[in-house]
């Protein structure tokens, strides 16, 4: 299989909405935030851009592009363990998954394993997948 030259990659689970109570949904998912943000918190200055909601993240690193990734393998068993949880957060909060893959080549790729997708299927959540490829540039 060819070298897929994936610079960084990441995977996160996200919540969205008004009055988020960060630290319950900690204790709920027994996970920690890697990034939280508060409506109105500023996210850029030059343009000026502020939350419109408030955010909670957890992210990790994907580490395997070409073969089954444990670490996304672990928070997916995770996640569907407390699918629960996650169905009474989906009643007051906008909850997805999102896949963010950057590359300094002009063509990328990240695999996902069979298991790893009916895993995703599983937990029933929206999946974005961003990715972002800077070219490769010849001197």
């Amino acid at each position: 299989m060819a070298e897929t030259r994936v610079g960084e990659a990441r995977f996160s689970l996200l919540l969205h909405g008004d009055e988020l109570p960060m630290e319950q949904i900690e204790a709920a998912l027994e996970l920690k935030a890697t990034r939280t943000l508060r409506k109105g918190e500023v996210i850029n200055r030059l343009p000026l851009i502020e939350a419109t909601a408030d955010e909670w993240t957890h992210s990790i690193s994907l580490t395997a592009p070409e073969t089954t990734d444990a670490g996304l393998n672990q928070l997916l068993a995770h996640l569907t363990a407390r699918k629960a949880v996650l169905a009474q957060l989906q009643e007051k909060y906008n909850v997805e998954l999102r896949m963010y893959v950057q590359s300094d080549y002009a063509q990328m790729a990240y695999s996902l394993m069979p298991e790893t997708l009916a895993k995703l299927a599983e937990l029933a959540l929206p999946l974005s997948v961003s990715s972002l490829s800077w070219g490769e540039f010849a001197l």
